[in-house]
């Protein structure tokens, strides 16, 4: 066990061990990166950004964008259309209790496809919890899916960008500190988004 964890920690922290995992990952196959998207839709404790990082350094940026954008958008898509139908209905006592909630789901059926498309896109959202609440509330399948769409495109394109070629951050200070400035930026602007949502959903 402790061997196998120390290889791990080799390959996740050393320039040839992840150059090991990328191509270990690229012989499975396109299909498992785009798994991996859409897991993570399904399973929220999945990193996407680590999925996103792993699939462009393995496939490439054009493919390993492709597979990331196609899983997650699916993934999430999926995650909407279940809880749409299967749990909307018992759900509604729920939210009868819940005056936050009902405020909540009042906003998105009246002013929510701007706030989503920018919320979707920030690469810090829990995207499980919206599609969820989205899918608990009475917009449209396909406006939801057009929020989809458009936002994971701009949120895969942002983790592909920063997550490209990340070997060369052994060997490239500068690139390093930039990409981490940038998260560091992405993460607050996300923070305050969430926050002056919830400032929107007390008026």
């Amino acid at each position: 066990m402790c061997v196998e964890l120390e290889k791990l920690f080799e390959k996740l922290t050393t320039r040839e061990g992840m150059e090991s995992l990328f191509a270990e990952v690229e012989a499975l196959g396109l299909i498992v990166g785009f798994l991996l998207a859409m897991a993570e839709s399904l399973f929220a404790f999945l990193p996407l950004f680590a999925i996103v990082i792993i699939n462009i350094n393995s496939y490439g940026f054009l493919l390993g964008f492709v597979a990331s954008y196609s899983g997650t958008v699916i993934g999430s898509y999926l995650v909407f259309l279940l809880v749409r139908y299967l749990f909307r209905k018992p759900a509604q006592r729920y939210i009868e209790k819940h005056e936050r909630l009902g405020r909540m789901l009042h906003f998105i059926d009246t002013r929510g496809f701007s706030f989503l498309l920018i919320l979707l896109s920030l690469p810090f959202t829990p995207s499980f919890a919206v599609n969820v609440i989205a899918a608990l509330s009475n917009m449209k399948k396909t406006v939801y899916l057009s929020i989809l769409i458009a936002a994971k495109a701009i949120m895969i394109l942002l983790m592909s960008v920063v997550g490209y070629d990340i070997t060369s951050f052994f060997t490239s200070p500068l690139q390093l500190t930039v990409s981490i400035i940038f998260l560091v930026v992405l993460y607050f602007f996300s923070k305050w988004y969430q926050k002056y949502i919830n400032r929107k959903l007390e008026k």
